[in-house]
């Protein structure tokens, strides 16, 4: 599987998926979220995105929609269109 993937990319992966690990709060911090953030590094490389600084993004944009709670749901309130 990762084998399609040069030893420069593999790298930057492996040091994106480490950076955003690092950002996860242990309250969410769970190896499914891992596994997702993971499974995003892999599908942003092969659509050829595959600088440390992409990687980064990609993987912090998982974490902070599964990290971060929506507004909507703060306090259980609702807001109103």
């Amino acid at each position: 599987m990762l084998t399609e993937f040069d030893q420069t990319t593999i790298a930057n992966m492996t040091a994106a998926l480490d950076f955003v690990c690092k950002k996860i709060p242990a309250g969410v911090d769970s190896n499914e979220l891992r596994k997702r953030v993971g499974d995003e590094l892999i599908r942003c490389a092969r659509m050829g995105r595959r600088s440390l600084i992409d990687l980064q993004q990609a993987g912090m944009k998982v974490m902070e929609e599964t990290a971060t709670p929506t507004r909507s749901s703060w306090f259980g309130w609702k807001w109103r269109s």
